[in-house]
C-alpha cells in the first residue's frame, strides 16, 4: 500500500504513524519520508503526534487499522481527505470508505484502500479476486506469485545497502557469513500454538547443516530462550535472537539462502526480502488471507485435520490439548520442501 501511495502521489511527502521500533525499517527502505512512533499504552505519545500533525498540512490520511481507538485518533488529525475501510461506526469520520473484500489476500485488501484514486488498480483487484487462486499450494507447497503491480518486494533496496550489511556482520561477528550458504530458522511466534515443535526445527537444522549449510537461529526480543535452546541443539549454529532490529533482520534474511519459520512476522519479512521461505501453518489457514506474499513462498501444513482452524490468530494452548496440527508435521516433510528449493 505504501509503494502504491508513493506511485499515486510522487510529489507528496509520505509519513507513517507506527508502533515504536518499526519506524527505522520504513525509513531505511525508503517507503516513507517521516515516521511518528507510538509507544503502546503511553497516551502522551499519541497526544504528541496529534499536536505535531496539527501543523503538518495533511492532504490524504489513510487508515488501514479499523479499531475504534484508531478512528478517534484519526478524528483529531486535520486532513483534506480521510480514507479507511467501511465500518458501521466510522461513517462520520472518513470521507472515503472502501468495502473490504475478504476473498483477497490481506496485502491486496490494504491496496484496495487506494481504489478510489486509481481506477486501474480497482479493476486489477476485481479481476484477481475472480480469477486467481492465492491459497492453493502447488508442488511442494509452493504458493502462486503475487502480480507485479501488487508486489511488496524490497529486495533490491535492502541488498543495495552494502555498507549496512558490512557493519552488521562486524557488529555481530559474522565474518564467515559468506563462506557457506545460510539457512535461517525462526522457531518463535507470539502465539504458542503457531510454533512448530522444537524437535522439528532442530532435526531440520541438523540435516541441512550436514548438507553444507550454515544454520542461524533468529527471533524477536522475548524469544531468546527458545532460540538459544534450538541453537544449542544444533552444534556450530549461530543464534541472533533479540540482537537485530527489523531492518537488520531484513539484511540477514536478504543475504540468506532459505528461511524456515512459522506463520508469523518472520515469514512476512522473508517475503519482503524475496528470500525462499518455508512457512509452517498449524492452527491458522491460508484462507484467512495472511499468506506470505512473495513468489518464493512455500507452505507445509496438515490439511486433513477437521479442527483447523481453531482461531484467527491461534492460541496460547491448544483447545483440544493435543496440538496435533503442529506435532503431526514431520521434519522429513519440511526437509523435502527445503531440498526442492535448494536443489540447485
Amino acid at each position: 500500500m505504501l509503494k502504491k501511495t508513493r506511485e499515486i502521489w510522487p510529489d507528496h511527502k509520505l509519513g507513517l504513524v507506527c508502533r515504536k521500533g518499526f519506524g527505522d525499517f520504513f525509513l531505511k527502505t525508503g517507503l516513507v519520508d517521516q515516521v511518528f512512533e507510538i509507544q503502546k499504552g503511553n497516551s502522551a505519545s499519541y497526544k504528541g503526534i496529534v499536536e505535531h500533525l496539527k501543523y503538518a498540512g495533511v492532504d490524504n490520511l489513510i487508515s488501514p487499522h479499523e479499531s475504534v481507538r484508531t478512528m478517534f485518533f484519526c478524528a483529531k488529525i486535520k486532513a483534506n481527505h480521510k480514507i479507511s475501510f467501511d465500518k458501521k461506526w466510522n461513517l462520520l469520520f472518513f470521507s472515503k470508505r472502501q468495502k473490504k473484500n475478504m476473498v483477497l489476500p490481506d496485502a491486496m485488501r490494504q491496496l484496495s484502500l487506494l481504489s478510489y484514486e486509481d481506477p486501474q488498480l480497482a479493476k486489477d483487484l476485481s479481476d484477481y479476486a475472480k480469477n486467481e487462486e492465492p491459497y492453493l499450494p502447488r508442488q511442494h507447497g509452493h504458493l502462486s506469485a503475487p502480480p507485479l503491480w501488487a508486489s511488496m518486494s524490497l529486495r533490491h533496496k535492502i541488498l543495495q545497502n552494502q555498507n549496512a550489511f558490512a557493519d552488521l556482520k562486524e557488529k555481530l561477528q559474522l565474518n564467515n557469513f559468506d563462506k557457506k550458504p545460510v539457512v535461517l530458522i525462526f522457531p518463535g511466534s507470539v502465539w504458542a500454538t503457531k510454533r512448530w515443535t522444537e524437535e522439528g526445527f532442530v532435526a531440520s537444522g541438523k540435516a541441512l547443516q550436514q548438507k553444507g549449510f550454515q544454520i542461524c537461529v533468529m527471533g524477536a526480543k522475548g524469544e531468546e530462550e527458545l532460540a538459544e535452546r534450538v541453537a544449542a541443539a544444533i552444534p556450530g549454529s549461530w543464534c541472533l535472537a533479540g540482537k537485530t532490529s527489523i531492518y537488520e533482520s531484513a539484511q540477514v534474511i536478504a543475504h540468506s539462502a532459505l528461511v524456515i519459520g512459522n506463520d508469523s512476522a518472520s515469514a512476512h519479512l522473508a517475503a519482503v526480502c524475496e528470500t525462499p521461505l518455508i512457512a509452517i501453518f498449524g492452527p491458522t489457514i491460508l484462507e484467512f488471507g495472511y499468506r506470505p506474499w512473495s513468489a518464493q513462498s512455500y507452505v507445509v501444513q496438515n490439511s486433513k485435520l477437521a479442527c483447523r482452524p481453531c482461531g484467527k490468530h491461534g492460541h496460547q494452548e491448544c483447545p483440544l490439548k493435543t496440538h496435533e496440527c503442529m506435532k503431526s508435521i514431520s521434519a522429513e516433510e519440511v526437509l523435502q520442501t527445503a531440498g526442492f528449493i535448494l536443489r540447485s
